[in-house]
């Protein structure tokens, strides 16, 4: 666990270097504030319990991520991109499947190993690659952003007339 967990804020900090050192001529400083914002909470996390369950401190985690990315964006410090919202999608995701991996472990004592603990682990980790990737590269992989009715991107362009 340490080493995927290591993995995973190494891998927010090499997204964060890039996205600094992409950055230094440019007027939108977007990409920088929001990896730095993921490196800071992965990094946290793996140090700071804010509660005494591991899962739900993850999950919390994650909730206030979403908050400080909606945060930020009110106050017009993030921009909007295809890596803002694919990241507000994972992190939702993320949190669920611990949610749920939390209450088949704590509230109905699931000791057992089934198939869900697979897809926890398989899912988890590769959300956070994939988060990873979409901040090095502003994709929304998957095209999650489709699928979900309460995110509107706005086009750049002027409507036709």
């Amino acid at each position: 666990m340490d080493y995927v967990e290591a993995f995973s804020q190494w891998g927010f900090l090499m997204a964060f270097l890039y996205c600094l050192a992409s950055s230094i001529n440019k007027e939108n400083k977007s990409p920088v504030y929001l990896s730095a914002l993921m490196l800071c909470s992965y990094i946290s996390s793996g140090y700071i319990n804010l509660l005494e369950n591991l899962y739900l401190s993850w999950a919390l985690y994650d909730f206030i991520t979403i908050l400080a990315l909606f945060i930020l964006q009110y106050f017009k410090v993030l921009q909007r991109s295809l890596a803002f919202h694919f990241i507000i999608i994972s992190l939702t995701i993320n949190a669920v499947l611990t949610l749920i991996l939390h209450y088949d472990l704590y509230v109905l004592y699931n000791y057992e190993p089934w198939w869900y603990w697979s897809v926890y682990s398989i899912g988890v980790n590769a959300i956070d690659i994939l988060m990873i990737l979409s901040l090095i590269l502003n994709k929304n992989f998957l095209s999650l952003i489709k699928f979900s009715p309460l995110i509107i991107i706005r086009s750049t362009r002027p409507p036709s007339a």
